[in-house]
């Protein structure tokens, strides 16, 4: 870890969104600007989107799987990163072994590791960091999908924690007492949408009456904007820092990092830090490829109702079909062929659970799904009064 002595100037710590690397041999995900610094700040994050490849197979689950390179952990540890968040929806893909393969490459390369773990006791366990004579504590934590933690796993399966678990309120709590500053990170919401749910913002606002200094948000895989709550800060989406699956792998995802800055007795402050993909790495953005985030932020204010209410309905239409086809398997509803012979292909290999009742789970279990699902329901139940 880069920090140092005294308390003449703040704590910096630099926070970054998703990262996920299938192509890049050595691991490197940066240009060298961008890697200097990273490598600058006292402490240095980022959510590792997905466990390394080589290990384990992939679980049940209609949705896709993904895994990286084993060279990406070194890789980032060279670049500067010191934390990965491992609470994530992709963190479980390929299992237990790939998951623990993971936390061991992380810890022979000296990189901390936080929100997913072999056990529950271990996936919720908050780390304290002390940097500069501050301490910091830590917690990171998922929305309900696949590999969650929640009320209804047992207590010694591996998977990750569910940002809505009491446990987490307890954490935040315990941490306020002797901690510094205590620093959320939630893997949550709906992707490719500018602004969070209501939902969201009411649960980040909580922890922060809780006790948390910061909240900071990924999984959307875009930017969101950032808002002051009492004396915290709330940033809803770091969007991607770097992602080559094949979705992302021709976009340049222009995002922005958060560049921390902590001292004994203040308020936290920061500074974005705009990035976009440039020649295969991600690098500074110049002025004309910077997300806007004023624009962003002004979303949250008085257009955000109507906003909210628009992106709950495309997210209901958009999985309704998937829903009624889940309820009625022969049935191809949506009008495609390939879902009829997917689905018909799942019953004859006989997957341990149907694809039917598996894919209801997923629907049902997301918790963004849940709520767009809700809201939208309920738009349409007050419209027809």
């Amino acid at each position: 870890m880069k920090a140092k002595t005294g308390q003449e100037s703040p704590v910096s710590l630099f926070i970054c969104g998703d990262i996920l690397n299938k192509e890049k041999t050595e691991g490197l995900v940066c240009s060298p600007e961008m890697e200097q610094l990273v490598s600058s700040a006292d402490y240095s994050i980022c959510n590792f989107e997905a466990p390394v490849s080589g290990f384990g197979k992939e679980q049940d689950t209609p949705g896709g799987h993904h895994n990286q390179r084993p060279e990406t952990i070194p890789g980032l540890r060279i670049q500067g990163f010191n934390m990965l968040l491992l609470a994530n929806n992709h963190m479980l893909d390929f299992g237990k072994p790939a998951l623990e393969a993971t936390l061991k490459l992380a810890e022979e390369n000296g990189l901390d590791t936080i929100g997913a773990g072999s056990d529950e006791e271990f996936a919720y366990q908050p780390v304290v960091k002390l940097i500069k004579g501050l301490k910091l504590g830590f917690i990171n934590a998922c929305e309900a999908q696949f590999g969650v933690l929640d009320y209804m796993t047992g207590s010694n399966k591996a998977g990750y924690a569910w940002i809505n678990h009491s446990v987490i309120d307890k954490n935040i709590l315990l941490l306020k007492k002797k901690c510094d500053f205590v620093i959320v990170f939630s893997h949550a919401g709906l992707e490719d949408f500018p602004i969070p749910q209501k939902e969201w913002r009411i649960r980040y606002k909580h922890l922060c009456d809780l006790g948390a200094d910061v909240v900071i948000g990924s999984h959307p895989h875009v930017p969101q904007g950032y808002e002051h709550y009492g004396e915290s800060l709330i940033f809803y989406s770091l969007g991607n820092f770097y992602f080559d699956t094949r979705r992302y792998r021709q976009k340049e995802n222009s995002s922005f990092s958060v560049w921390l800055e902590l001292k004994k007795g203040g308020k936290p402050s920061f500074r974005p830090v705009y990035h976009y993909k440039h020649d295969g790495f991600t690098d500074f953005a110049p002025e004309n490829k910077r997300v806007d985030i004023d624009k962003l932020n002004s979303l949250l204010g008085d257009a955000y109702e109507t906003e909210h209410d628009k992106m709950s309905m495309t997210v209901y239409n958009r999985i309704k079909n998937k829903l009624t086809i889940s309820l009625f398997p022969p049935i191809p509803v949506d009008g495609k062929i390939k879902t009829f012979f997917r689905m018909l292909l799942s019953l004859i290999i006989k997957k341990k659970i149907s694809y039917r009742d598996l894919h209801q789970l997923i629907l049902f279990r997301n918790d963004s799904l849940y709520f767009a699902i809700r809201h939208a329901l309920e738009l349409k139940v007050q419209n027809r009064r």
